[in-house]
């Protein structure tokens, strides 16, 4: 699979009753939204859905609609509502396997988590066993921080990464698992400046974005207003996507130059919010 002419399209999937129920405040996906758009990956959709199997499944096919690439966070534990492996292959269509690779993961990682004091014994027991068993196909993902591995499977022309909803974890997988993946079937990348103009009302200001974005099509405007009253600047996100990142960075330094004559105003760097 190779997507190096074209742009990679991703949809994010979080699971977990404690994200719907309003115990855990879900961050995960915006960790990696931030990092796959630098990579020149294209979010398309967004999903977060309890751990069910009828609900990972259906937000599933959903997300492969329109996505190259799924990535899930969350249920790969050893408790009994961890269900997302269970439903990805449900959902292809495939068996339940022990991964034999999956399965050293684990017991090395145990071993390492006993001898810090972390857990109380090393041993393999049956719901640790349960972290170890794959659809079909499936390749494990190492785990260096806690103990579940994560998973690529590929079906058709989509790849699914299945994550540990504990950030450091997810973090760490995404790290050394995705990310390589991701350069190796890709080329296109992005580039963008958020910046601020000294002016309060969207509406005076989007006929200058309407210009720049017809003088510069390549590039992507968007103003990110705030209430009226809280701010006396409008930020602007300016980005764009291509092969050279070089030449991303100088038509978006036009676009701002652009901007800044349309509006008559310059601009300044702004923060992200």
């Amino acid at each position: 699979m190779t997507f190096k002419n074209e742009i990679m399209t991703a949809g994010l999937l979080a699971i977990g009753n404690e994200l719907l129920d309003g115990i855990v405040l879900e961050t995960n996906c915006h960790w990696m939204e931030v990092r796959l758009v630098a990579l020149g990956v294209n979010i398309r959709r967004l999903v977060s859905v309890r751990d069910e199997i009828d609900e990972i499944e259906k937000a599933l096919q959903f997300t492969r609609e329109v996505c190259d690439i799924i990535i899930t966070s969350g249920g790969l534990g050893p408790t009994h509502d961890d269900m997302t492996l269970r439903a990805i292959a449900e959902a292809l269509g495939r068996e339940i396997v022990e991964n034999k690779e999956a399965m050293e993961m684990i017991k090395r990682q145990y071993r390492i988590l006993h001898d810090k004091g972390i857990v109380a014994t090393p041993d393999f027991t049956r719901a640790r066993r349960k972290m170890a068993q794959f659809p079909e196909g499936a390749i494990a993902l190492d785990n260096r921080i806690g103990g579940a591995p994560g998973i690529r499977i590929h079906d058709g022309n989509t790849t699914i990464f299945c994550l540990p909803g504990v950030p450091a974890e997810l973090k760490f997988i995404f790290e050394d698992s995705v990310i390589p993946w991701i350069k190796q079937n890709v080329s296109q990348r992005f580039y963008e400046e958020i910046v601020e103009f000294e002016m309060r009302d969207e509406s005076m200001f989007a006929p200058a974005i309407d210009s720049v974005m017809k003088m510069i099509p390549s590039v992507y405007i968007k103003s990110l207003p705030k209430p009226y009253g809280t701010s006396k600047g409008m930020r602007v996100w300016i980005s764009a996507r291509g092969e050279d990142e070089n030449e991303l960075k100088k038509l978006v330094k036009k676009a701002i130059s652009r901007l800044e004559e349309e509006a008559k105003t310059p601009s300044k760097p702004a923060e992200r919010s």
